[in-house]
């Protein structure tokens, strides 16, 4: 297991989400989900996110987004003398934040939904490994599998081949703690926004 610094107690933890209740505060639902669409809209979050729906009569708003991760390359270790060679990978996962609103307060949830590109071109393996709470062994194995088939038909040495199977699991722990981190801080933010001054 690995650590997650920047998770409280209150927060409802799955596999590929984060989620959190909140009280109004003697909010109105309409103002909760007019200030709510107000922060997707401001010109730096709309870079990021796209709303999806907004049904103002159940108290609703769903908004799709692309987060950008930057992870460590294991490649580089596989060939530390090789030139040229990047030290640090970047992949975009899709994400969904949701804000549901009922008559004692509202939850807001941050989703991982997929990967859109992996240098190796095995978004959907990859893509199963990430995990909030701990990483999948079968996942794991399948990635592993089929990363060893790739450097095999590239030539890659069996030594290097068991040295990237060996550090795959530490690729997805770093991932996976980015984005619960990037959940969190999202759900904050909205939060915030949300209360406004009256926070």
């Amino acid at each position: 297991m690995f650590s997650l610094p920047c998770l409280s107690q209150q927060n409802v933890v799955g596999e590929k989400s984060i989620e959190k209740a909140y009280e109004k505060n003697n909010l109105e639902s309409s103002l909760i989900l007019s200030r709510a669409e107000q922060w997707f809209s401001n010109e730096e979050n709309a870079e990021s996110y796209e709303i999806e729906s907004i049904d103002r009569t159940k108290g609703s708003l769903v908004v799709k987004g692309v987060s950008p991760v930057l992870y460590k390359n294991i490649g580089r270790e596989l060939y530390p003398k090789r030139s040229g060679m990047a030290e640090v990978l970047e992949a975009d996962f899709g994400n969904r934040v949701s804000l549901l609103i009922d008559e004692k307060g509202y939850t807001i949830r941050y989703e991982v939904t997929d990967m859109k590109k992996e240098m190796y071109h095995r978004e959907d393996l990859f893509y199963d490994c990430v995990d909030f709470k701990e990483i999948d062994e079968e996942a794991l194995a399948a990635y592993n599998k089929s990363m060893n088939k790739f450097l095999k038909a590239n030539l890659v040495f069996k030594k290097r081949r068991e040295k990237f199977q060996a550090n795959s699991r530490s690729q997805f722990e770093e991932v996976s703690t980015y984005l619960i981190n990037e959940g969190e801080l999202t759900i904050f933010s909205l939060h915030e926004a949300i209360q406004g001054d009256d926070l």
